[in-house]
């Protein structure tokens, strides 16, 4: 039986949220694909969803939506990552087959993905089951992770770069001179470039807040 295990966790965790439409829905989603394992997320910024499969699942699975089904579990799950990783990267399927994908949200909270494409033949059917996540662990904590490792990189570069000014100033008082005028710069203010930035990340927030539109999801009758 294999699983992901903690360290796809971590890796999946570090990677970006790429944008994907699917069935006319505007979502964010991230993926990690094993040997016959994944764990996918999605979020429409409002919940977040997700699903972990290991090979017992998936085998399971495939028997249940894919009757005629005789391929091990490796043999399928390679074309299911060939036809759906591109999807969940936001670029459309790769592969030479036509490829279905639809989503749909269920009364639970839930939503399936559900995909069909063509394996030797035959139709190939696979249904993403994701359920409700935590927003906090897979998208709040690592935002102010994120925030404050740039907060304190921000810092170190102020820091550095009031001390060049007074590396400048130091030549400066002792007989250097510019050989190229366009070259001089500023003396670097931290408090007015706090200041300026603090005004323009409210003025951008302010902007998308009454731009962004929601597309709803179909929900299961």
């Amino acid at each position: 039986k294999q699983e992901l295990g903690a360290p796809a966790e971590d890796i999946l965790l570090r990677r970006p949220w790429l944008p994907v439409s699917i069935s006319g829905c505007q979502l964010l989603a991230k993926s990690c694909f094993g040997e016959t394992a994944y764990h996918i997320l999605l979020t429409d910024m409002h919940c977040v969803w997700e699903e972990r499969m290991d090979t017992a699942d998936i085998q399971s699975r495939a028997q249940e939506l894919n009757r005629r089904l005789r391929a091990p579990v490796k043999a399928f799950f390679t074309h299911l990552c060939e036809v759906v990783k591109p999807c969940l990267a936001g670029v459309g399927s790769q592969t030479e087959n036509e490829v279905q994908i639809s989503l749909t949200r269920q009364e639970d909270g839930s939503i399936n993905m559900r995909l069909k494409s063509e394996l030797a033949g035959l139709p190939f059917h696979w249904e993403f089951h994701c359920t409700p996540a935590p927003v906090c662990i897979q998208l709040v904590r690592p935002l102010l992770t994120m925030s404050r490792l740039l907060q304190r990189r921000v810092e170190q570069l102020g820091g550095l770069l009031v001390r060049k000014d007074t590396e400048i100033q130091d030549y400066r008082e002792n007989g250097a001179t510019l050989s190229r005028e366009r070259l001089q710069t500023d003396v670097f203010e931290e408090h007015t470039h706090r200041e300026d930035f603090i005004a323009k990340v409210r003025a951008h927030a302010h902007t998308h807040t009454h731009t962004h539109t929601h597309t709803p999801m179909e929900k299961k009758s």
